[in-house]
């Protein structure tokens, strides 16, 4: 296809450009001075939590409103406390030593007390028992654990536990949750009974537990549990035992707190392996140097404007560096080698240039258009940071664009007037291009099946990708918070836990029935916890579900007061809250008359009645408005996050399915599941719906823009085919690669959309061009894999080298999203230099056979 017109039009401009070159570098260089101090005098705030990917839902909706009118979603704190020698935690001296550090800890300036509203701690737990059992005493008062025992368990005690017990959950979650699972404690038990031994329980570690406000916004939140960190730090050093300290806060803080630096490396590290290949391809200094200027000014804009606009950053935003630094040299490599090509053929840099222009003006702006639509493609993602995401690469890339024609132009123009001489000819990487060509001639069938089986092997491994998302994704796994989790999640069962939510609202606004009905339903939901094992408590001998609801809050009152369950008509049997037949029930009027118990009800926390009712129950005088139901689970990945709260689904039921607690409640409660697991399902089903939209988007943006420039639809899907078949070469090797969909990853087939199509149509456009040019087809592809084709190999080295550095991120997931990235690349230029010509020979001699037999 002849472009020698566009050249032609270009090259009229080719004074103004030159006039306006100056005042391109002035503007320019004045809007990078001013974005470029912005961002140094205000640093954008990376902020990456899970509730930030959170799609709207009615779900998360209803969390919110109901939860005005309860205490927010708790916000644990995990204390990892060893002994430095790896002696038993639960010596004597150790409980000393912990309820001394307790002590510092709490005089700490740096730690806020008023923003920790529980402490689950080992001394605080045994003082709480003495308070009750021994009041006066604390634990400084015993020498050993003989008289400990003694003073907090009554007489006849024995280890065993039935189910009728009233400590059965606490004692299931302690020995799950916040003791090593090593726990031995068959001295303790000897002791019990026979009254002889030293009663010393032992266990590697145990596990404190600080529930933080979760009133307080989510900065002020993290910086507050930061500062406790650094406290339990210094304590660490001067004790002989080592408090190590992890939560999703902090995972958070320490996220953002190395995004920035992590983002500045990585441009530092792109534009290094920029220039090394620049180099490569150029030889001259000028070469290098005017793209790289050009390059980190367009990175300058992007980040500056989303900066200056009052863009929300999150951890994602690091990886538009590499990508517009990836994206852009390929404009400018091949603007350069057009530009080289043309210097040969006049001494006007500025004509040059815009002949350049002119040349390359349809490929380079459709592949803009392209890519730009692909990544525009996000916008339509129901999670917020993919969408901003997608735009920041969208006006990356536009970015890239023009400083690329224009900035690059304009520094030739001004400083590169030297003598043609001194350009040096293009590479042509004859041995490269001459196997290529051998391939075209002698193995065109064997490559339409070797790509025919390699897109069918894709199809089949992308059946078996999984989506995934967590923030440990984010972090260095060198990380100390990582390592913390991992011996967390090594050395209890129930480590770490996680929060599901069950919330009822009335039907239609007013209160929910308090009659033997609900308690009927209370107790069948507290059944269905029992026997389900994604339960923090369910697997020990006597199963005793792990959570605060308005149920166990009612059954542990009778069971520490029978007469208080008398007053009300109601008694606990085989652990369960049973009605009396000839009584009236209004548990309204019960949760009432406990809201107003200040005595002691949580043996672990100290919390009151009155504080585990508010927690609970929302009461409206005596009647009930709205009902919390607080579960700890145990998921500890993607996949087990989604079976829980597809079992959480299951387990409430449907309005209109028979035996479900929904069906049964239908004309009392609107119930729905909540919690931090919810939020990351529907973030994973966000994820799999961005993925095929944006694809969708993609694919249908490329058609139009081929359709558009060919005017023939068998054109534009031969165009369009080698890009497909690289988006599905790029999922298969995914799933070769062990790469599962993830936040970024679900961008590679848009993405390889939007560097292919670039690819195809510069050789396209070239083959077309070379045939109006030379009579014989196989010279037109050799010239066309001579140029066009170096170009191309030259620039895709350069984007697959920008895309490699993101393997130096400390970030899981920007690491993998750097690799296939490059693989991206990789498929998109082989697919381009070997299938297209292919398949656009086949074309053209089916045409001929067509038109002879006509």
């Amino acid at each position: 296809m002849d472009t020698s017109n566009y050249e032609d039009q270009m090259a009229e401009f080719s004074g103004l450009f030159k006039r306006l070159s100056i005042p391109i570098l002035i503007v320019s260089g004045l809007l990078t001075v001013a974005l470029g101090a912005h961002l140094l005098t205000s640093p954008p705030e990376f902020r990456t939590d899970l509730n930030d990917f959170a799609p709207e839902s009615e779900s998360n909706k209803a969390h919110e409103e109901i939860h005005a009118f309860f205490p927010d979603e708790s916000r644990p704190m995990f204390v990892h406390v060893t002994d430095d020698n790896g002696g038993n935690i639960l010596s004597m001296n150790s409980l000393m030593e912990m309820d001394a550090d307790l002590a510092v800890l709490k005089l700490d300036e740096r730690v806020q007390l008023s923003a920790v509203v529980s402490w689950t701690t080992t001394p605080g737990m045994i003082q709480i028992a003495l308070d009750e059992q021994s009041p006066g005493t604390t634990l400084a008062d015993y020498q050993d654990w003989p008289s400990l025992v003694d003073a907090i368990v009554e007489d006849d005690t024995t280890c065993s536990i039935s189910q009728d017990d009233a400590l059965l959950s606490t004692v299931n979650f302690v020995g799950s949750a916040l003791v090593n699972k090593n726990l031995d404690i068959s001295k303790t038990c000897s002791y019990l009974s026979s009254g002889e031994g030293d009663a010393v329980p032992a266990a590697d570690s145990t596990a404190w537990v600080l529930e933080i406000d979760p009133e307080l916004g989510e900065e002020e939140r993290r910086e507050i549990q930061h500062q406790i960190r650094l406290a339990f730090a210094d304590i660490s050093t001067s004790s002989n035992l080592e408090y190590s300290v992890a939560s999703l806060d902090l995972m958070s803080y320490d996220i953002d707190q190395g995004t920035f630096d992590n983002l500045a490396l990585l441009i530092l590290f792109a534009t290094l392996v920029v220039i090394a290949l620049l180099f490569v391809a150029f030889r001259n200094v000028k070469g290098v140097l005017f793209p790289v200027v050009s390059l980190n000014v367009a990175l300058i804009f992007t980040y500056g404007s989303l900066n200056l606009i009052g863009i929300q950053f999150t951890a994602l935003e690091v990886a538009v560096a590499p990508l517009v630094l990836g994206l852009g040299i390929d404009y400018a490599i091949h603007l350069q080698r057009s530009f080289a090509y043309h210097r040969t053929n006049t001494d006007d840099v500025s004509e040059a240039w815009m002949r350049a222009c002119g040349k390359l003006s349809v490929p380079l702006s459709l592949a803009v258009v392209t890519t730009v639509a692909a990544f525009l493609a996000n916008i339509v993602s129901p999670l917020p940071p993919l969408a901003t995401f997608g735009i920041a690469l969208a006006f990356g890339v536009i970015c890239a664009f023009l400083t690329s024609t224009l900035l690059i132009g304009a520094l030739h123009v001004t400083f590169n007037a030297n003598a043609i001489t001194q350009e040096r000819k293009p590479l042509k990487l004859t041995n490269l291009t001459q196997p290529l060509l051998q391939l075209h001639r002698k193995q065109q069938v064997a490559v339409l099946l070797v790509a025919m089986a390699i897109s069918a092997a894709s199809v089949i491994g992308a059946m078996q990708l999984e989506t995934d998302f967590d923030l440990s994704d984010f972090v260095n796994e060198e990380m100390e918070i990582m390592s913390v989790r991992d011996e967390i999640n090594a050395n209890y069962d129930s480590a770490g836990w996680k929060y599901v939510y069950v919330l009822m609202e009335p039907v239609g606004g007013g209160v929910i029935p308090d009659d033997v009905t609900l308690l009927d339903n209370l107790r069948d939901l507290h059944s269905n916890l029992k026997n389900n094992h994604d339960v923090v408590g369910t697997d020990e001998r006597f199963p005793s579900p792990s959570y605060e609801g308005p149920y166990v809050v009612l059954r542990d009152a009778i069971l520490r007061d029978k007469s208080f369950g008398d007053a009300h008509g109601l008694e606990v049997d085989y652990n369960d809250v049973w009605d009396d037949p000839d009584a009236i029930i209004d548990l309204g009027l019960v949760f009432a008359d406990l809201q107003n118990n200040y005595t002691i009800a949580d043996p672990l926390t100290g919390k009151t009645w009155s504080d585990r009712v508010n927690a609970t129950v929302h009461l409206d005088g005596t009647n009930i408005a709205h009902l919390r139901t607080e579960v700890r689970v145990e998921a500890t990945t993607s996949t087990e996050s989604k079976r829980v709260i597809s079992g959480f689904e299951s387990m409430i039921g449907e309005s209109d399915e028979d035996g479900t607690l929904r069906t049964a409640l239908k004309d009392y409660a609107v119930i729905h599941v909540t919690g931090d697991l919810v939020v990351l399902q529907q973030v994973l089903e966000g994820l799999s719906s961005s993925q095929l939209k944006s694809t969708a988007i993609s694919l249908i943006v490329s058609f139009a823009v081929l359709l558009l420039l060919t005017r023939r639809i068998l054109p534009a899907f031969i165009v369009l085919l080698p890009v497909g078949m690289a988006a599905l070469w790029v999922v298969g090797s995914m799933a070769v690669l062990g790469i599962k969909w993830n936040v970024l990853t679900v961008l590679v087939t848009a993405l390889t959309l939007g560097i292919g199509i670039d690819y195809t149509i510069h050789m396209w456009r070239r083959i077309e061009w070379e045939l109006q040019r030379q009579d014989d087809h196989w010279d037109a592809l050799k010239t066309s894999l001579e140029t066009t084709g170096v170009a191309l190999m030259l620039s895709a080295a350069t984007t697959a080298a920008g895309f490699l550095v993101l393997m130096l991120s400390p970030m899981p997931v920007i690491q993998d999203f750097g690799l296939i990235t490059a693989v991206t690349v990789f498929f998109s230029l082989v697919l381009a230099l070997v299938l297209l010509p292919v398949l656009l020979e086949l074309a053209a001699r089916a045409q001929e056979v067509g038109e002879n037999g006509a």
